[in-house]
């Protein structure tokens, strides 16, 4: 079950066919059985859901074959690195530090109801770069009895697939739940991304290749078509030549969704797409914005959810979905002092 089936979101009749093909593919193949880790209640949205094969097709340009082969490579991934089972038990502070070093959702959306996502250039300095490869160079974890695999330590490819897989597994789906927006038939799957690049150093350009090149393989490989477009704003003079440089450690489809904006150009054109109150302060914006904060939720989306708490606000570490009845629970897992967490936060009725 998922939230694509539970709030009947329809599918352009043009990719049906499609859809039925791949569909049946990956069920011949057990690709859309529950994965390890994967619990009975929860939702499989972000992993084998309707949207996410759409996804897929989409980046193979709908040849049901060629999606196959992808999502194959995808799953075997996720398997590889029990991505699904630690996605519940990694250490809260673990994904908090993974929330440092890629775009991370602002709890805003943008006229159509694409979520945001921020980034701030400036933090991929020498320091960040030197602890991102620390990780990258860990052994990783493996889903083991073992008590020395306790507490789990993952290494980057887990920790920024279990990064990504908290945009597609929660993010998207809640904000496919919102009604206020154009199409609220069809699903959201892909987010927009900001990205400040007014302290970008031209030796920090250098420096970022492989972070690019690793990053760029996860997000074409397991997260296809989640970005929109990526909207670069205040771009140094010389950005160009790094660019160049850089375009080349990029997947190729991700890079032509780059657009690159000078200082003058970036509040007027963030105006087109984005309302004010969504716009990140440090572009003129009314949203108060600093890197890597937790998402800060519009007021509609606050209202949609049923909160356990008061504070009516997201947790740090990875949430997920599961079902109870006619509800879609939102559930904060990952672990802390040692101890899985499993807690409810808030609840929405599909029914409304």
């Amino acid at each position: 079950m998922s939230v694509y089936q539970i709030l009947d979101f329809k599918i352009p009749p043009e990719y049906e066919a499609s859809l039925a093909s791949l569909t049946r593919l990956c069920d011949e193949h057990t690709l859309l059985n529950r994965l390890d880790g994967h619990g009975t209640r929860e939702l499989c949205d972000g992993l084998s859901d309707p949207s996410t094969l759409l996804r897929f097709l989409a980046a193979r340009r709908f040849d049901p074959e060629a999606a196959l082969e992808q999502f194959k490579e995808a799953f075997q991934f996720r398997q590889q690195k029990s991505v699904l089972k630690l996605y519940d038990i990694m250490p809260i502070s673990d994904f908090e530090q993974a929330r440092q070093f890629y775009p991370t959702w602002t709890g805003r959306r943008d006229k159509n109801g694409l979520p945001i996502c921020m980034f701030d250039l400036a933090y991929l300095g020498k320091d960040e770069l030197a602890c991102w490869e620390k990780t990258r160079k860990r052994p990783g974890w493996r889903n083991s009895p073992s008590e020395e695999d306790w507490p789990p330590m993952p290494d980057m490819l887990q920790s920024a697939s279990i990064f990504h897989d908290s945009l597609t597994r929660f993010v998207l789906p809640l904000c496919s739940m919102m009604k206020d927006r154009p199409n609220s038939l069809a699903p959201i799957t892909s987010f927009v991304y900001l990205v400040d690049a007014s302290n970008l150093g031209l030796k920090q350009g250098w420096s970022v290749r492989s972070f690019a090149q690793e990053i760029s393989w996860l997000l074409s490989t397991c997260y296809p078509e989640t970005i929109q477009r990526v909207i670069v704003c205040n771009a140094p003079s010389y950005f160009t030549t790094i660019w160049k440089y850089l375009k080349g450690f990029i997947d190729p489809h991700t890079a032509e969704k780059i657009v690159v904006l000078l200082n003058n150009e970036v509040l007027p054109s963030l105006r087109e797409h984005i309302d004010d109150a969504n716009i990140p302060d440090i572009f003129g914006g009314g949203l108060s914005f600093k890197h890597g904060m937790l998402p800060d939720l519009d007021n509609n989306i606050r209202q949609r959810l049923n909160w356990d708490s008061p504070e009516k606000s997201l947790p740090p570490g990875p949430i997920k979905w599961a079902q109870e009845l006619d509800k879609v629970v939102a559930l904060a897992v990952g672990s802390q002092d040692g101890s899985a967490r499993h807690e409810k936060i808030a609840e929405v009725d599909c029914a409304k």
